[in-house]
C-alpha cells in the first residue's frame, strides 16, 4: 500500500529545483499520493496541471485566509468567482481550501476580511457538497462559532495542522470534521498536542507535512513529504499501535473524504 500525505504544497517555488526528486524520494519511502492544498487562483493553475501529469496528486482550490487578509471584499468575490470552475472538468479540484481564520500570522484587525473569505468557500463547499481543508490558528472560538451558525458541507473535510488541545479536537469531530497532524507533534514537549493526537477517533484521524513548511525537529528547513514517516511515529507512539497502523488509516480516511489517489509504486515510474 502506497500512503498518503494528506496536506502539503508541492506546487510551491520551493521545489520548483527538483519536484521530480521530491516525488521519487517520497515513493521510495512508501509515499505515493498528495493532496497538495491551494493557497490562491494562480496556484490553482500549477496544482492542475501537477494532478494532470502525476497520477499519485489530487488538490483542492481555496483561497487562503492569509491571503484575503492582503484583500479587498470586491477582489475576493473576483477571485472566488473562479474557484467553481476549478472543481469541474479534467483534474478538477476534489475539495474546497484552504480557508478558515487566521489571527497569528496576519493582523488581527483583517480578521472581517478573512470572514467574508471564509464564509463564501463554506456557502460554496455546502452548495457543491465538497469536503473542506480548514487552516485555523488562534481563532478556534470564532471559527467554531461560523461553522455552527452557518452549517458545514455533508461531505466534511479537516482542520489542517491541528494546534489545539483533546478538548477542542472532540468539539470539531462532533460536528463532523476530521483532524490533521503535522511535525509539530513530533515535539517532545507537546503535551496538549499528543494528548489530542491520542484523542481523536480512528476515522476521524489525518497526518500530513504540510510541506515545503512546518519541518519535524532535526529536519532541513525545507520539509518534504518524506517527514510524513517521522510525524506516523510519532502520533502512533501516543496512540500505542505502530506507525503502518496511521499511516494506512489516514491514508483510508483521506481516500474518503477526497477520493482514491491512484498512487503509482516507484518501480512503474521507472518504466
Amino acid at each position: 500500500m502506497l500512503y498518503v500525505d494528506t496536506h502539503n504544497h508541492l506546487d510551491f517555488a520551493a521545489f520548483d529545483s527538483d519536484r521530480e526528486a521530491v516525488l521519487e524520494r517520497a515513493r521510495a519511502a512508501g509515499i505515493g499520493g498528495h493532496l497538495v492544498a491551494g493557497v490562491d487562483p494562480a496556484g490553482w493553475v500549477r496544482q492542475r496541471a501537477l494532478a494532470a501529469k502525476h497520477p499519485g496528486v489530487r488538490w483542492t482550490a481555496g483561497l487562503h485566509p492569509q491571503v484575503a487578509a492582503g484583500m479587498r471584499p470586491g477582489a475576493i468575490d473576483e477571485a472566488l468567482a473562479g474557484l467553481p470552475a476549478q472543481l469541474e472538468g479534467a483534474h478538477a479540484a476534489s475539495g474546497v481550501g484552504e480557508t478558515g481564520l487566521d489571527r497569528l500570522f496576519v493582523d488581527p484587525a483583517t480578521l472581517d476580511v478573512q470572514l467574508h473569505a471564509f464564509r463564501a468557500q463554506l456557502a460554496l463547499a455546502r452548495e457543491l457538497e465538497r469536503p473542506l481543508v480548514l487552516h485555523i490558528v488562534k481563532a478556534h472560538g470564532k471559527a467554531l462559532e461560523v461553522v455552527k451558525r452557518d452549517g458545514l458541507p455533508a461531505a466534511g473535510g479537516v482542520i489542517h495542522s491541528f494546534s489545539g488541545n483533546a478538548e477542542l479536537a472532540r468539539q470539531y469531530v462532533e460536528l463532523g470534521l476530521s483532524i490533521g497532524f503535522v511535525g509539530a507533534v513530533c515535539r517532545p514537549n507537546a503535551r496538549k498536542l499528543h494528548a489530542a493526537a491520542a484523542a481523536v477517533p480512528d476515522d476521524r484521524l489525518l497526518i500530513e507535512t504540510d510541506a515545503p513548511d512546518q519541518s519535524p525537529p532535526g529536519h532541513p528547513q525545507r520539509n518534504e513529504p518524506t517527514a510524513l514517516l517521522d510525524v506516523a511515529e510519532a502520533v502512533a507512539r501516543v496512540r500505542g499501535c505502530r506507525p503502518e497502523a496511521v499511516l494506512v488509516l489516514s491514508t483510508r480516511n483521506s481516500e474518503r473524504l477526497f477520493g482514491v489517489f491512484n498512487a503509482v509504486p516507484a518501480a512503474q515510474t521507472q518504466e
